[in-house]
């Protein structure tokens, strides 16, 4: 899923490049740093990717530039993990809620057998790992910058070259109604699975980049898809064709989408836009964000769509729960 559909873990990415470009944040983390580690109490404030225990929405995960971190009270008080790599992307196996994985900036994939209280590396060492799915409860895959898409059928034991024909790999999500139907995002547009990631078809949509892709969770062939430059789409049959939904304001980066069944939100480098009515018309939903802040991911309650997070770059990370009319700084992130 940041994928972001209703799986029995909701995972959400974000994604930024550079300058047009992106997949969460490319801040050059020390190579050289232990990954594995106890870290202090002091926390940054670059917040790339969400994860909401459906089953208990008050366990948050917020994956930042120092690592992992764990919320047992809605976001009230957050406690670091072991892994202190700068993550960007998580992944929770639907099928065992304490099987976590993280796609981390230049050290691979991390596995945790927990619930995140201890990692251990699990492949495609010092890579840099952009997206990562759970498809079934041992078949992986991981958007890899200049690395394609990579597939683990063994729980990330081993890796294998999915064969998608694409370098860049910045977005992953799959229909939670039919887990074998997946969606890549990269440097081509979006190619779509519907056995697994054995075989791959590129969609209409011929993006320059696509840089985060989220699915309706209650319609999984409506689908939006954010690219480079600031660009919306949306498929309402699975991907066979697109509309433009751009916003009304100018946007430069849009790192985020996140459908819900009532609104879709999209995180852009200004700040977060609602739309209410699928994506043709939107409005700034910011009170209480500071002005123009860039916005790297956003997540809803799975419980509750007027409940949701966002992570910001350097400005905190904040939480709603009136659907973005108001926003809280959550101080201890």
């Amino acid at each position: 899923m940041h994928s972001k559909p209703v799986h029995n873990f909701i995972v959400y990415t974000a994604f930024l490049f550079a300058i047009p470009a992106g997949s969460h944040n490319l801040l050059g983390f020390d190579d050289t740093a232990n990954p594995v580690s106890r870290v202090s109490s002091a926390v940054h404030k670059t917040t790339s990717a969400f994860v909401i225990d459906p089953k208990n929405t008050s366990i948050v995960y917020a994956a930042t530039s120092l690592g992992l971190f764990k919320s047992t009270d809605g976001g009230a008080h957050w406690s670091p993990s072991a892994l202190t790599a700068g993550l960007n992307a998580l992944a929770v196996d639907p099928s065992n809620r304490s099987v976590m994985y993280a796609a981390t900036s230049g050290k691979g994939v991390f596995k945790s057998v927990d619930a995140g209280a201890t990692w251990t590396e699990s492949g495609l060492p010092k890579m840099e790992v952009k997206a990562v799915l759970v498809e079934s409860g041992s078949t992986i895959f991981a958007g890899v910058f200049d690395g394609g898409l990579q597939k683990s059928v063994d729980s990330g034991t081993n890796w294998s070259d999915a064969a998608l024909g694409e370098k860049f790999v910045n977005a992953l999500a799959s229909d939670t109604s039919k887990p074998s139907v997946v969606y890549a995002g990269g440097g081509g547009g979006i190619l779509k699975s519907i056995d697994g990631g054995a075989t791959w078809s590129k969609t209409s949509l011929a993006a320059p980049l696509v840089r985060t892709v989220s699915i309706k969770p209650r319609d999984p062939d409506t689908l939006y898809v954010g690219v480079a430059g600031g660009g919306i789409y949306r498929s309402t049959d699975g991907g066979q064709n697109w509309k433009a939904c751009n916003p009304q304001q100018q946007i430069y980066v849009v790192n985020d989408l996140l459908a819900t069944d009532s609104a879709v939100y999209a995180a852009t480098g200004i700040g977060v836009l609602k739309s209410s009515d699928g994506g043709d018309n939107w409005t700034p939903a910011n009170n209480g964000l500071p002005t123009n802040t860039d916005i790297r991911t956003i997540a809803v309650d799975p419980s509750n769509p007027s409940v949701l997070y966002v992570g910001t770059f350097g400005a905190g990370t904040f939480k709603t729960t009136n659907g973005g009319a108001k926003w809280e700084l959550m101080e201890s992130l």
